[in-house]
């Protein structure tokens, strides 16, 4: 129950959020006692507001710039700066306008500060009223082109730079590796006048980034000076490919290793699940630093080793944030979240990224719960926070709620962030919204194609199959290479309108044209494709050719069509492969016998409940969920609990009976 944090409705928590985006200098709990600590070193101010700016306290940063006995040009640029970076716009514009001398440095941060929040057109016009620009504000310039997407704008402002350095080359470089540009990348850096080591690896680390090993190879070898930068993106970009023996070869053959060289080995091991030697490594490591010790313990969660990962927590000489969380990661992980919770209220310090771990284990009330209590604990919601936040509430067709948190989005500065602005599609698409979700796809000026594949997901989930197939094209028109979602959502649109021959095109495209294995999703799509069709028959085929290691989703898929369909003898068929895999699935013992029971087959389905009897198993319960007044309500299948029972059964008759007549 939302009353729980302390909110009476969901006007209250909008009031509260807005009050916390747009506080420009709010007193915190958190702020020093200025009368014990007052000092007239403007040296200890400055340091002190940009301590809190780093920890993300801009209210206590506002309170020690507004207590200084005297400012100097420093304590502006830290001011701007901070607020820059704690994406601050309106309250940077507002330094800005306070400064008694400006110069290149703080123009060119209010610059940065614009591009960031989507206001490029702002920023521009800042930029072409700055009298003498250095190469730090010409890069800045092409920067903000980069990051809101316009990276034909960003090279005109390259073009035009009168002295160019190694970030400018290597930021532009590096956009058009981003955006999988690579021969105008391979062009650009032809023509550089200086081919020195930091941009050579920007290419190489490009290369590595889109898994190009020859592009990369070819480049490591034509370098004139390497770096152990250079040596360990090989080494990376060997370990990303699978291929740990050469990895290998690159390390050994290293003239200097660092400690990220020997983490970047281990990393690979563990990236490949190579566990045992990836233990070994670090063991043989000369030195290790906190970051290694978390990339071991982050190593044996993601293998599913909480225990493992739980003892070198234990063992570690010192711990960080970073330690906690991975620990914390663990647990929602294994869905204890009970022990999470436990592990979250223990923790000496947490980081937005605590707060996302946690809320993003819950799928139900509670996640809004946690999230009203993050913000009011101080904390700013990040993109992390609200991209888990919004997924909750699309899985809880809570439409309140998420439109509520899309007005956030846009004070907090977040409207052109394409994480999150997917995960708003995905929201109202599942709130059935479809125009909504289209015009939130409309206003994304950098998208990706995560940000694709959510609108196209949208139209296939709701039966738009044409329009899902032509804003497919639209993509990659526009240069974006298509993955597995983005096939998953294609064959999805077909299966829901039974478009066989468009879904068999998809599915050998996908392997043909863009190299993407399948995996068991693809082929229970397919199979769940020919059967809806009534091609039972012919889906069996196909499940029989899918290799054994990716069968079991595929048969689930065909005992379905072939109940519904009424195909007993190739149900028994499929019913057989699925046990086999999965003794203990009640749902699926459930789904067996109900299909002997709509063929009369009574003692065979009494047979089947029986076993669950005798073993123990049960179908898990069904839940589901409402948003009534701003609180999300859950109940289950025969579910009398709530006081108004009688009420709702009468209303519930009344609306059965208008529906029929």
């Amino acid at each position: 129950m939302l009353s729980r944090v302390g909110y009476k409705n969901k006007r209250s928590i909008l009031y509260s959020l807005r009050h916390f985006f747009h506080s420009p200098c709010p007193a915190s709990s958190s702020a020093p006692n200025l009368s014990l600590q007052r000092s007239d070193n403007i040296f200890w101010w400055n340091s002190a507001i940009t301590s809190s700016l780093n920890n993300g306290d801009v209210a206590n940063a506002w309170q020690l710039f507004e207590q200084m006995p005297r400012r100097n040009q420093v304590t502006w640029n830290c001011m701007l700066s901070g607020l820059v970076k704690n994406r601050r716009t309106s309250d940077a514009q507002r330094i800005f306008d306070l400064m008694p001398r400006k110069n290149v440095i703080s123009r060119t941060m209010l610059l940065t500060a614009y591009a960031k929040s989507g206001l490029i057109e702002e920023a521009r016009q800042l930029f072409d009223r700055i009298p003498e620009r250095n190469v730090v504000c010409w890069n800045a310039m092409v920067s903000g082109y980069i990051h809101n997407g316009m990276l034909e704008k960003a090279r005109e402002v390259f073009d035009g730079m009168p002295v160019k350095n190694n970030v400018s080359w290597s930021i532009m470089i590096t956009a058009y590796l981003k955006n999988k540009l690579v021969n105008e990348a391979k062009v650009l850096f032809s023509q550089a006048e200086i081919r020195s080591t930091s941009i050579c690896n920007a290419l190489l680390s490009g290369y590595d980034e889109l898994g190009r090993i020859r592009d990369a190879e070819d480049l490591f070898r034509q370098m004139a000076q390497r770096d152990v930068v250079s040596w360990n993106t090989m080494i990376t970009c060997y370990s990303r490919a699978g291929k740990m023996e050469l990895a290998l070869n690159v390390f050994d053959e290293m003239p200097e290793k660092d400690i990220v060289s020997w983490t970047a080995l281990m990393q690979g091991y563990l990236r490949n699940r190579n566990i045992e030697d990836a233990w070994r490594i670090f063991k043989a490591m000369p030195n290790r630093d906190v970051m290694t010790w978390n990339t071991m313990m982050a190593g044996f969660v993601q293998n599913g080793m909480l225990e493992s990962a739980l003892k070198l927590f234990a063992d570690m000489p010192q711990r960080d944030i970073v330690s906690w969380n991975t620990i914390l990661q663990g647990y929602v992980q294994q869905d204890d979240m009970a022990s999470a919770k436990r592990w979250f209220e223990q923790m000496p310090e947490r980081s937005e990224t605590s707060w996302n771990t946690l809320i993003s284990g819950y799928r139900d009330n509670e996640a809004l719960v946690l999230f009203c209590n993050m913000v009011r604990e101080g904390f700013r919601p990040d993109q992390g926070s609200f991209s888990v936040v919004i997924s909750v509430c699309a899985s809880l067709v809570a439409l309140g709620w998420g439109r509520m948190l899309h007005l956030c989005v846009t004070r907090a500065g977040y409207q052109h962030d394409a994480l999150v602005m997917s995960s708003l599609i995905s929201m109202y698409s599942r709130c059935g919204l479809i125009n909504d979700s289209a015009l939130v796809f409309e206003c994304i000026t950098k998208r990706d194609t995560i940000t694709w594949n959510s609108m196209i997901a949208t139209y296939a989930y709701h039966g738009f199959a044409t329009e899902a197939f032509s804003l497919f094209d639209k993509m990659i028109q526009n240069g974006f290479n298509p993955d597995h979602a983005t096939f998953l959502t294609l064959l999805l649109a077909c299966a829901h309108k039974g478009m066989v021959n468009e879904g068999c095109q998809y599915f050998v495209s996908m392997q043909k044209d863009w190299n993407l294995i399948p995996k068991p999703e693809h082929y229970s799509c397919m199979v769940d494709l020919l059967g809806r069709s009534g091609l039972v028959i012919q889906a069996h085929e196909f499940t029989k050719k899918i290799p054994v290691q990716l069968q079991t989703t595929a048969w689930e898929t065909l005992l379905s069509s072939c109940r519904y369909y009424g195909n007993l003898e190739l149900g028994k068929v499929a019913a057989e492969k699925v046990l086999d895999s999965q003794p203990a699935d009640g749902g699926m013992h459930t789904l067996i016998s109900n299909m002997y029971a709509a063929k009369g087959m009574w003692k065979n389905a009494e047979s089947v409940r029986m076993l669950m009897k005798d073993t123990g198993l049960k179908k898990e319960t069904g839940c589901s969920w409402i948003e009534v007044k701003g609180k999300v309500c859950s109940f289950v299948s025969n579910d009398k609990s709530d006081p108004l029972i009688q009420n709702i059964c009468q209303e519930l008759d009344n609306l059965t009976f208008i529906m029929e007549s």
